[in-house]
Formats: C-alpha cells, sequence, structure tokens
C-alpha cells in the first residue's frame, strides 16, 4: 500500500508542492499574525500540540518530496534540520516583528519535536517501500 502511494506521489508531485506551499502559509498565518485575529483562544491551551504537528507535517511533506522526486536515500538529518530551522525561525519572527507575539522556547522545542517524529515516521515509510536507505549502486 505505501509503495502504490509512493508510485501515486511520484506521479503527481505537483499535489505535493501545493500542500506543502499550502501548509508554509497556514503555518506562517497562525504563527505571526496576533492572537486577535485568530480563532478562539481557547485553542491555544493546545498551542504546544499544535506546534508538534504543524512543523511535523511540514518536515513529512518535504521528506516525501524528496523521496519521491530523488529515489535514493533520503537526507534524514538535513530534512529534520530544515524543519527545525523553519520552525526556530517563525519563533525569532514573533520576537523581532511588530505583531504582537513573543518567542517562546517551548514552542521551538515542540517544533524540533514534531521535526523528530516526522523524520521516524519517514524512516519507517522508507523502510517498507522500495526506497530503502540503502546506498544507491552505481
Amino acid at each position: 500500500m505505501i509503495a502504490s502511494m509512493l508510485s501515486y506521489l511520484e506521479k503527481h508531485t505537483y499535489l505535493l508542492y501545493a500542500v506543502l506551499a499550502l501548509l508554509t502559509v497556514i503555518t506562517l498565518l497562525l504563527t505571526l499574525l496576533p492572537t486577535d485575529h485568530l480563532i478562539d483562544a481557547r485553542v491555544f491551551r493546545y498551542d504546544k500540540l499544535g506546534h508538534m504537528l504543524m512543523f511535523g507535517a511540514w518536515t513529512f511533506l518535504l521528506g516525501i518530496i524528496q523521496l519521491v522526486s530523488n529515489k535514493k536515500p533520503l537526507p534524514l538529518v538535513t530534512i529534520f534540520i530544515a524543519g527545525s530551522l523553519f520552525g526556530i525561525t517563525v519563533e525569532i519572527l514573533q520576537e523581532v516583528l511588530p505583531v504582537d507575539r513573543s518567542m517562546d522556547p517551548y514552542d521551538a522545542l515542540a517544533d524540533i519535536t514534531g521535526c523528530l517524529i516526522a523524520v521516524l515516521l519517514l524512516k519507517v515509510i522508507t523502510s517498507f517501500s522500495s526506497y530503502d536507505n540503502k546506498p544507491v549502486e552505481q
């Protein structure tokens, strides 16, 4: 089943890029807009879980794009670093932009945790597909 899904995505990578772009925009809006422009404040009780899900999903999509585009071993450390840097950059932007938001190191930690979970999931997926992480022989 995983192989057939990856095969489909291989033929339709534009869908992955569109979803990644949309998720990037949504993530930036949710993390950089002033909180009074967002939905009900009760949502923020689950703030850390939201950070894990958003940045984990972003990192996972980045990894899937790499997987179906390159058909070679995934650079999991690079994908993890990219997702983590995206999360850390958002936290820094919250502090320096005049958006009435402030940097929270626990949000950054939740972002990094989500990225780590995504990379572990990518590792599992590649082990169950024809895209394993064994070096490509030439």
